[in-house]
């Protein structure tokens, strides 16, 4: 697998946790340009987790959560985002 590859799964993975917890990256990019860098860097923490199966199955049973997974590792950035 590229790297490309992979973090094109792993940016889907996390719009897709992002849209589950009820944060619109481009809204609040547009209300806030540095959440772009933010975003960028959320991808790529995601990138590097080991739960990719784990979080795949949770958001299937959680279509619409106030919390991410304790594991997750962008949860305070998806959970201080939905919050303001």
């Amino acid at each position: 697998m590229g790297l490309f590859d992979k973090i094109g799964r792993r940016a889907s993975v996390m719009g897709k946790m992002a849209e589950t917890v009820g944060v619109d990256f481009a809204e609040k990019v547009a209300q806030d340009p540095t959440v772009a860098a933010k975003y960028r860097e959320a991808v790529m923490r995601c990138s590097h987790c080991s739960h990719d199966g784990e979080c795949k199955g949770w958001m299937a049973e959680h279509p619409h959560a106030t919390e991410t997974p304790d594991y997750c590792r962008n949860k305070d950035l998806l959970e201080g985002l939905a919050r303001g």
